[in-house]
């Protein structure tokens, strides 16, 4: 394996191969915001430098955070390290140039562009320039301390120059000192007062010390004077996505606690919260997909409302109608009529809960005309094993959901007759009846119509109604796409 065919995100950016898919997926959000918020700030090789940065987040964001596409990366990465030969340095004599150094870190090759850089100060300690792209190439080589030296000596050599307060803003915000970051980006603040690239930064050192309503009131400032202002717009939803993703915990406890009900308003809030951010994103596909990959975990507990379920069985009725009334000829004893009732059944809901629900990430024809949508616990869309199992359990489950109220009702009817046959004992089954009742409405339909995630719902009832999500590993939630209701763009086959 070549050298140049894998590339250490780890090292890049600053990762650690150790960490959780949860802990990448927060910190690659971090660093989104971070290279985000400075795209208007910056000029030429810099800028060029910063896109770079993003796609390389947004590429990691889809391999890293995806628990088999990382252990596979990991393997290649390890596999790559132990046959690659390191790059040799430009040849000492050849000092490189600004244009080579800002090169080698177009390619990733961080600590070269940082040898070259030392060599460059040495021979021109008093071009800003040579300082400023010393302090860079530390910074993405993880060497902070290095990067804020270098932005303080490039300051001194020019103190006009605004984009070299943000630099050392941006170090020093990686070194989690907030203050002198703050101070930073004021004075660029006050030189460039036009540029809203360095207010868009501050509110992103505000971001990270969780100061939300600070880098709103950045934020909205920014949109009063320009409400078209699409990077602003987009670090709006950033802003907002955190807050609510801040509320996690909150939800945790609860849940804990066993407070059910609380905890699903306050997801039902989250879920409002991330629905806005997304609005406000507007078509940024790497920032939608940012705050859909935090979105879904909320949406995955919360679940949908068996409202929305019941009517789903409801229009798979429909759906299998014609076999059904095929099956009903002569009465349902024609065993020609019955198979090919069956058969026609199975095809029909194979077709739509299995194909159709594959080929549209998880949309059966039912879900997408309702707005759902079926996500996989991992966060993913679900395999074609998974739907072929849900497909199987879940009439079975539905049936084992309502036997226990049926056993019920059936056991109060039996006690209400004597030996004879004769309804004797109407009181009795007035009152069996009721507590089958009591039973179905207070447990099951309780929790179904206010509680309805299969997390929320660890009981009998739940428990069953809910069993082809445990063995599929799968859940019910809302869909977030806007073409919900569109078929020309369903994939039919």
């Amino acid at each position: 394996m070549s050298q140049t065919q894998v590339i250490d995100y780890y090292q890049i950016l600053g990762l650690q191969p150790e960490w959780d898919v949860d802990t990448i997926r927060k910190e690659l959000r971090n660093k989104f915001i971070a290279t985000k918020a400075r795209v208007n700030a910056a000029v030429g090789e810099k800028q060029e430098q910063i896109n770079q940065l993003l796609n390389r987040i947004t590429k990691a964001k889809k391999i890293l955070t995806d628990p088999d596409a990382k252990a596979k990366y990991d393997r290649e990465l390890a596999e790559w390290k132990r046959q690659a030969t390191p790059e040799e340095l430009e040849t000492a004599a050849n000092l490189l140039t600004l244009e080579d150094i800002w090169r080698l870190i177009d390619q990733g090759r961080y600590i070269d562009a940082v040898e070259g850089s030392k060599k460059l100060v040495s021979s021109n300690p008093d071009d800003e320039r040579v300082w400023e792209v010393y302090g860079y190439a530390s910074y993405l080589w993880q060497d902070i301390q290095t990067a804020i030296y270098a932005a303080e000596e490039a300051i001194k050599r020019n103190p006009q120059r605004a984009d070299l307060y943000a630099d050392a803003a941006q170090y020093y915000a990686a070194a989690e000192q907030w203050e002198q970051s703050v101070l930073q980006l004021n004075r660029a603040i006050s030189i460039e007062p036009s540029n809203l690239g360095y207010k868009l930064t501050l509110s992103q050192v505000y971001v990270q010390q969780e100061m939300w309503q600070d880098a709103e009131g950045i934020l909205q400032g920014i949109l009063s004077q320009d409400s078209s202002h699409q990077t602003a717009r987009q670090f709006m939803a950033i802003v907002i996505g955190a807050k609510a993703e801040a509320r996690f915990p909150e939800i945790n406890a609860l849940l804990e606690d066993n407070k059910k009900r609380q905890a699903r308003k306050i997801l039902k809030e989250v879920n409002e919260q991330f629905e806005q951010a997304k609005k406000i994103a507007g078509n940024d596909p790497e920032l939608q997909d940012l705050l859909n990959s935090e979105s879904i975990r909320v949406r995955m507990v919360l679940g949908v409302n068996f409202y929305y379920r019941l009517l789903g069985l409801i229009v798979d009725l429909i759906l299998i109608s014609p076999a059904l009334l095929l099956m009903s000829i002569d009465n349902g004893s024609n065993p020609i009529a019955l198979t090919f009732g069956i058969i026609i059944i199975l095809g029909i809901l194979g077709y739509s809960w299995v194909w159709l629900a594959y080929k549209n990430r998880g949309q059966d024809l039912t879900k997408r005309l309702l707005g759902m949508q079926i996500a996989s616990d991992q966060e993913t869309t679900p395999s074609l094993g998974q739907l072929i199992t849900r497909a199987i359990v879940k009439p079975i489950a539905a049936g084992l959901g309502g036997f226990f109220p049926f056993l019920v009702f059936m056991f109060a009817a039996f006690q209400s007759f004597d030996d004879t046959g004769e309804l004797s004992n109407f009181f009795g089954w007035m009152i069996g009846l009721m507590i089958g009742i009591f039973v179905l409405i207070f447990r099951l339909g309780f929790d179904l119509f206010f509680v309805t995630s299969k997390d929320l719902l660890p009981n009998f009832f739940g428990f069953f109604l809910f069993l082809h999500e445990h063995l599929s590993k799968t859940t019910v939630i809302s869909s977030t796409q806007d073409d919900s209701m569109n078929l020309n763009e369903y994939h039919w086959y």
